[in-house]
Parts: structure tokens; C-alpha cells; sequence
């Protein structure tokens, strides 16, 4: 068990990661690029036993290597929820969480969270997100996405 000092408590004992998509590959212009990824649901009745979490954080990376002028940016990124696991809406709007430019060419490199409220959402959950990468040709990156749940409880 690891503690933090200051608070001394395993802060890491609050925090429950879930898979939620595998890396994806990208081509600009052609396979993966500006192409919707669906991550895996979660059943937030079934899949945890007897405890409950307030909140969940998706953690996106991605890696691009990119010619000069161009971009990564991972849009549309947006919590689902359904009470059903067939009927989904969104919980908020989709949003562009990140870009990454690159004004002289070569490698860049990023993350971002995009959070949801546990609290208020139904049964079941899911995140979905859109790779695009700016240039017709050439480019290419790499994402993946993991979830993080917190703020547990026990029933």
C-alpha cells in the first residue's frame, strides 16, 4: 500500500480504472481517421457488487506524427447513458477535449479527462469520442482510452 504522506491515506484505494477501448490506429484520410469509437459499458447496478461510485473520468491519450501545419484533435467526446444498454442519449453535449498541433512536423504527444456525474446518470454507461487528424494524407496517430472510477461507496 502506498500512502500520501501529507494525508496519509492510499489515495489509489478511492480510484477503480475499467477498460474502455483498445488503441485504435489512425491514417489521415483512410483507416480509423475522423471514424466514431464506442467504448465498453459499464453496468453500474451489476458490475461493482455492493459498491457504488460518484464519479467517472475518462483518460484519453494519443500520439501523432504529423507533417508541418497539421493536427490531432479527439471530438465528440461524450458520456452515454441508457437504462436498458440499447436505447443510449447523451449525458452532455459532445466536446473537442484535445488538440495537438504541430507547427514544424514531427511527434506530439497528449492526454485529457472529460469527467461525468455518477449521481445522476442511468444504469448503464458508456463514453464515445472521434480521432480526426487534419492532413488528407500521410499522418498518422494513435489513441487509446481507459476509464477511472472514484468517490466510492459501499451498500
Amino acid at each position: 500500500m502506498s500512502l500520501t504522506p501529507a494525508l496519509g491515506r492510499d489515495d489509489a484505494a478511492l480510484l477503480t480504472p475499467r477498460f474502455c477501448a483498445v488503441e485504435t490506429s489512425l491514417t489521415a484520410g483512410g483507416a480509423g481517421d475522423n471514424a466514431e469509437i464506442t467504448g465498453g459499458q459499464i453496468d453500474l447496478r451489476d458490475d461493482f457488487g455492493t459498491k457504488r461510485f460518484a464519479s467517472l473520468t475518462l483518460v484519453l491519450a494519443a500520439r501523432a506524427t504529423l507533417t508541418a501545419g497539421q493536427a490531432l484533435a479527439l471530438k465528440a467526446v461524450r458520456f452515454e447513458h441508457s437504462d436498458d444498454a440499447n436505447t443510449w442519449s447523451d449525458v452532455e453535449p459532445g466536446a473537442t477535449v484535445l488538440t495537438l498541433p504541430s507547427s514544424a512536423g514531427g511527434t506530439v504527444t497528449g492526454a485529457a479527462v472529460l469527467g461525468c456525474n455518477l449521481l445522476e446518470a442511468k444504469r448503464f454507461v458508456r463514453a464515445k469520442f472521434t480521432p480526426d487528424l487534419s492532413a488528407g494524407t500521410t499522418d498518422v496517430a494513435k489513441v487509446g482510452a481507459v476509464y477511472v472510477l472514484s468517490s466510492p461507496t459501499e451498500y
